[in-house]
């Protein structure tokens, strides 16, 4: 019988891009990764525009009326859920920054006019 240690174990494991690489071609994967990286890359947007603009939080959601747990939320991933383009370009508009979403499936720029 072979005697695992931690540290053999952990030399086994996969990496996650090696797991990611092994179901690329699973279409539903692929539709829930993209989204996943999509909602990254829309909190990161968030974020970077508000804290060019320097505002707070809660000087964002008030602009936006709407809760700042809520900015909290978009920004640290908690929600699930994609921002409409919409409440995206609102965001551009009260921020005065460009939103840029660059993802291989998509890229879409808002500028605040």
């Amino acid at each position: 019988m072979r005697k695992y240690t931690a540290r053999g174990r952990i030399k086994e494991l996969s990496s996650l891009d090696e797991i990611i690489k092994g179901h690329e071609r699973d279409p539903g994967f692929k539709v829930i990764l993209d989204r996943a990286r999509l909602r990254v890359a829309v909190a990161r947007a968030i974020k970077a525009a508000r804290e060019k603009a320097g505002l707070t939080q809660a000087e964002l959601a008030e602009a936006l009326c709407i809760s700042q747990p809520m900015i909290g939320r978009l920004e640290s991933l908690k929600d699930k859920r994609v921002p409409s383009l919409e409440f995206l370009a609102k965001i551009s508009a009260v921020t005065r920054k460009k939103l840029v979403l660059d993802q291989p499936s998509i890229h879409i720029e808002l500028v605040a006019k």
